[in-house]
């Protein structure tokens, strides 16, 4: 296959939601090619020169000049254009491959006759949870990272244990949209949809969240979840998103639950902290968003075995009391950029547990 020619001479349409990733990989099993290969081939006949190794990262797919030689392959229209490349929010995460899914999702592609196909609202950190199917969304096999992973099989996804263990796997069709599964589910559910809104300008419910613009909501949300997916100690340890109890762990339905130890070494470029978009894995960003539901919300169904109390001030002390005095001490500072008012009303001092 030439790249030189004007157009591609087999190319998938993009579905309507479609990510780029996903489109991507779509296109090079057309040419039993992994997306790596078919990057690099594209690369060459841009620059004379071999691409970076490695899979096909958002710096790579999302470089203009690649962009445009992928518009003009792909013969894509100026709503697809619009749609592979839109004006960022912030908040999608570093890896913009096509890393987590919906298993119903991926059922219904199936049925209506599609290859599986990754939807662009995956790609944004908040998300954790699939707003159709009510269930929490699941990270690819990544024993495949480097190959083409696009093409799916209904055998491949009945034998995919994250699979089974997410959606407890009973036939081939699904008749209904399962009910939200447990209270933890919906309070995620609530508060992902809260933050894709404020994202597009609209400020949360006051009496949930507090007197807050969409901006402030969205930057206490990223202090809150930064905290909880930081390994503050030295020592290998799991980070407050991770630490969960069993109750959370088993009402999170495969959502939540500890990953790995960790130190901040892990992090990589002297990272210090680390935030959703350094985290691909869906059920530790699910943990972080718990927390910060918990943190955030008038009203929090709290798993029984967690010693907690009524009020969001209750559940924060119980969370932070807890925490290295590093946490504590990163999260007093964070608080001084609060709005003063939100502060006083909604949150415990901080610094007074140092």
């Amino acid at each position: 296959m030439s790249t030189n020619a004007y157009a591609w001479p087999v190319c998938p349409r993009p579905e309507t939601d479609e990510s780029l990733p996903s489109w991507f990989e779509r296109v090079s099993h057309e040419y039993t090619m992994s997306p790596v290969s078919l990057l690099g081939v594209i690369e060459r006949a841009e620059s004379g020169r071999a691409g970076t190794a490695g899979a096909p990262d958002a710096g790579r797919l999302l470089d203009r000049t690649i962009a445009d030689r992928l518009a003009v392959l792909g013969q894509l229209s100026g709503s697809e254009i619009n749609a592979f490349w839109p004006p960022s929010t912030g908040w999608e995460l570093h890896d913009h491959g096509f890393s987590v899914y919906c298993p119903y999702c991926c059922f219904n592609d199936f049925t209506h006759g599609r290859t599986p196909y990754g939807r662009r609202c995956w790609q944004q950190s908040w998300c954790t949870i699939c707003q159709v199917h009510s269930i929490a969304l699941v990270h690819r096999n990544q024993t495949h990272a480097s190959s083409n992973r696009s093409h799916w099989s209904h055998a491949k996804l009945k034998r995919d244990r994250a699979f089974l263990a997410s959606v407890r796997y009973r036939g081939l069709k699904v008749t209904h949209e399962p009910a939200v599964r447990s209270s933890m589910l919906s309070c995620l559910m609530h508060l992902e949809r809260t933050a894709a809104a404020a994202i597009s300008g609209s400020a949360p419910n006051q009496w949930i969240w507090g007197i807050l613009t969409a901006d402030e909501f969205l930057a206490v949300l990223t202090d809150v979840t930064t905290w909880s997916l930081t390994h503050f100690e030295s020592v290998r340890s799991w980070s407050a998103a991770e630490d969960l109890t069993p109750a959370e762990e088993q009402e999170g339905y495969g959502l939540v639950g500890r990953y790995r130890r960790m130190s901040t070494t892990d992090y990589g470029d002297h990272q210090m902290t680390r935030t959703l978009r350094d985290v691909v894995s869906p059920k530790v960003r699910g943990a972080a968003l718990w927390a910060a539901h918990a943190f955030m919300a008038t009203c929090h169904s709290a798993a029984s075995d967690r010693p907690s109390g009524p009020s969001a001030q209750d559940r924060q002390a119980a969370w932070i009391s807890r925490s290295p005095p590093a946490a504590r001490h990163w999260l007093a500072e964070r608080q001084e950029s609060w709005p003063s008012a939100h502060r006083r009303d909604r949150w415990i001092e901080v610094w007074k547990l140092l």
